[in-house]
C-alpha cells in the first residue's frame, strides 16, 4: 500500500519499532495531513495547543515576546515533531506561539488520540519514550550550548548540523535562535565567511 503523505512518518516510526500493516493504518487514520501557508500561527499566545504537528516539509518555530522583543525558542525540533509543548504537555495556556516560516505540509494529530495510542500500544508506547529521550536531550544539549560556547561556536555548528536553515529560515530568527542580535549574527557570518577564503 501507498502512504504518500505518511511515509515519512512510516519509515521515521519503522526505524524505532517494528511497524506492521496494522499500526499503518493507525498512523494513516490518525494523522490528519493539513497544509499552511507561511507566517500561519498554529498556536497563539494564550491559547491551548490542542495538536501535536509532524513535519513532512516545511520549516517551524516557535516564539515568545520579552521586553518587546521576540525570541526564537526553536525551529523545526529534532525527528520533526513541533507544537508548543508547555502548553501541549500542561494543558495550560500557552506563552508561546507557534508558526510557519515557510508554507508547510503536515501530518496533525490531536493529543487526545495520540495520548490513547501511547497508552494502549505497546509499539506507540515504545516510540513515545525514544522521541521524547531525543526532545529531553536535544533541549538538555541546546541549553548547554548557549551558556557553553560562543556565538561563532553555536553558528558554525547550527551550519554543521541544519545547513538548510540558512536558506531556508530568516536570518534574525538565526541570530535569536542562536542568542545574538541581527547586527552581531552579520558579523559572525562576515568573519566564517573570510575564514573560508
Amino acid at each position: 500500500m501507498d502512504f504518500p503523505h505518511h511515509q515519512k512518518l512510516i519509515s521515521l516510526l519503522a526505524a524505532m519499532v517494528s511497524i506492521d500493516d496494522f499500526n499503518k493504518d493507525i498512523i494513516v487514520q490518525n494523522f490528519e495531513p493539513v497544509s499552511y501557508p507561511k507566517r500561519t500561527l498554529l498556536v497563539k499566545e494564550h491559547s491551548i495547543a490542542r495538536y501535536m504537528y509532524f513535519i513532512n516539509s516545511g520549516y517551524l518555530r516557535t516564539y515568545y515576546f520579552k521586553d518587546g522583543l521576540e525570541v526564537t525558542d526553536q525551529i523545526n525540533c529534532p525527528l520533526g515533531f513541533m507544537t508548543a509543548f508547555g502548553s501541549y504537555t500542561s494543558g495550560n495556556p500557552s506563552h508561546e506561539y507557534l508558526e510557519c516560516i515557510t508554507d508547510c505540509h503536515l501530518l496533525r494529530i490531536r493529543k487526545e488520540k495520540l495520548e490513547s495510542l501511547f497508552r494502549h500500544n505497546p509499539q506507540w508506547a515504545k516510540a513515545d519514550r525514544i522521541i521524547n529521550e531525543h526532545i529531553v536531550l536535544y533541549n538538555a544539549r541546546r541549553t548547554q550550548d548557549l551558556v557553553s560556547k560562543t556565538a561563532e561556536e553555536r553558528y558554525l555548528q547550527l551550519l554543521k548540523c541544519h545547513p538548510d536553515y540558512i536558506h531556508n529560515v530568516p536570518l534574525q530568527y538565526i541570530a535569536s535562535f542562536i542568542g545574538v542580535k541581527p547586527e552581531s549574527l552579520s558579523r559572525i557570518r562576515k568573519n566564517v565567511a573570510s575564514l573560508a577564503i
